[in-house]
């Protein structure tokens, strides 16, 4: 027991490796073999990274050793590869092995490793940051923050954030110099340049909800109630018809090529930046603020401002993207809160519970734990695409973006 204590550890060590598709995967893996002989999860480390490198025959062999032979996991991979071998791609060979299999459920399995959360990054080689272009370099500061105290010039950079015209990289180093856990010294340095230039752009730059409730919110807490002043800003932002110019998919699309070669995992790379671009913690502002002001107006002011947040709310919703929609829902449901509107309550809860069902249809699949690369790239992108109707076909709609 405490060979296989040691090898779980081991295992997990392992898991980010397979997933990103480095070439220490199968030592790591085979680190955890080594404490204990036949132990399953490491055992199904190796069938995917021979899948990975087209070994089939090997994964094969892999998945009928004893602790793995038999198990749903094995079953999948199994099916998966006799299906790979005929499919256009790897998203449609795996949906089409979970359904013939009559969709088991993975969400507990013992044997798949934790997904590779957003928060996980890999290092960049120095001698692929030597070769970068300032459009890659820029690119990666984008992707972590703390790359302009270890490896960029910060004139370089400065001067870089003062020409970039691209509003999602911005909002996401502004996302990043945002947060509470952001080393201090980097904030001092670049937050005030990066916040001018968004502004700047903003003001040159079609109008969207999310560049507006940028100027709106800046240098603003969540404790800090609307003025009526604010409150007519914000009528104003809640008519611009869109929440942002740019779209998830094609700025997936331009981040991965330019991380392709440069990292390991650049679909993974090229998420987390979508993410950080999408503005969700301007949503979470706002409805903090609006929800510290609603003591201070009267009935028909907090039926205003929830008419406001529900029209902000919609726009978000419009992008398909998980955390976009939920934003925008949330601020829906506080909106049906403040108005009474009964119609737009039930509106509001039935979204809610529905995408609770496409979550929980994701999650039994278990989508993001196959540490697979080219299968997880494919997901990225998918989901990039249309993230709403990557999770819709999993709950039983519609076709895989």
């Amino acid at each position: 027991m405490k060979d296989d204590a040691l090898a779980a550890r081991l295992v997990a060590t392992a898991a980010p490796f397979c997933f990103a598709g480095a070439p220490e995967a199968r030592a790591e893996a085979d680190s955890a073999l080594r404490v204990s002989r036949n132990f399953a999860p490491a055992l199904f480390l190796f069938a995917c990274i021979d899948m990975e490198q087209g070994r089939w025959d090997a994964a094969r062999s892999t998945l009928s050793a004893p602790g793995l032979k038999g198990t749903p996991e094995a079953n999948l991979l199994l099916e998966l590869i006799a299906r790979r071998l005929g499919a256009p791609d790897w998203r449609h060979a795996f949906f089409d092995s979970w359904l013939a299999l009559g969709k088991p459920d993975f969400s507990k399995s013992p044997l798949l490793p934790e997904a590779m959360g957003m928060e996980y990054l890999l290092g960049v080689p120095e001698q692929n940051w030597d070769q970068a272009s300032d459009e890659q370099r820029f690119a990666l500061v984008a992707l972590d923050v703390t790359l302009s105290k270890r490896r960029a010039n910060i004139l370089w950079l400065v001067k870089q954030i003062a020409a970039t015209t691209s509003v999602p990289l911005l909002m996401a180093l502004q996302a990043q110099l945002s947060a509470p856990e952001t080393d201090p010294d980097i904030v001092a340095l670049l937050l005030d340049d990066v916040e001018k230039r968004i502004q700047k752009v903003a003001d040159a730059s079609p109008p969207t909800q999310q560049l507006a409730l940028f100027s709106l919110l800046k240098g603003s807490t969540a404790t800090k109630p609307f003025q009526r002043s604010d409150l007519e800003a914000l009528e104003r932002v809640s008519a611009i018809p869109a929440w942002k110019q740019h779209s998830n998919g094609a700025f997936f699309q331009e981040m991965r090529s330019l991380f392709d070669g440069l990292i390991l995992a650049p679909g993974h790379h090229a998420w987390r930046l979508v993410i950080l671009a999408q503005g969700i913690l301007l949503g979470l502002l706002l409805h903090q603020r609006a929800d510290v002001t609603k003591t201070h107006l009267s009935e028909d002011e907090q039926r205003w401002m929830g008419r406001m947040l529900w029209d902000v709310g919609a726009r978000l919703r419009e992008q398909r993207s998980r955390l976009e929609m939920s934003r925008g829902m949330r601020l829906q449901n506080f909106s049906s809160e403040l108005t009474h509107h009964v119609p737009d309550m039930e509106k509001a809860v039935n979204r809610w519970v529905e995408l609770g069902v496409w979550e929980e249809a994701v999650q039994k699949a278990a989508c993001y734990r196959w540490p697979i690369p080219s299968l997880q790239d494919e997901f990225y992108a998918a989901r990039a695409r249309d993230e709403a109707a990557w999770m819709t076909t999993f709950a039983g709609v519609g076709e895989l973006p």
